[in-house]
């Protein structure tokens, strides 16, 4: 996906959690508007239930804004 010349570099398609079977959400909704060109969601930055536990270190990127080369 690329916009204002830039592109998503999404690093991590699938992020996993501990948690009881019938919280498992379908999806995470993630809003990357507030993102400029540099930037990156890490996985800390995930709204979620507060029953499910993030097995992934919190400081790790989940998507990124790459400039596009010119």
């Amino acid at each position: 996906m690329i916009w204002n010349g830039a592109s998503l570099n999404k690093i991590k398609r699938t992020v996993k959690f501990l948690c009881p079977a019938e919280i498992i959400p379908p999806y995470i909704e993630v809003d990357l508007s507030l993102l400029d060109v540099g930037q990156k969601l890490v996985a800390g930055d995930l709204k979620f239930h507060p029953a499910l536990k993030l097995i992934r270190p919190k400081d790790k990127p989940i998507v990124k804004i790459a400039p596009t080369c010119q």
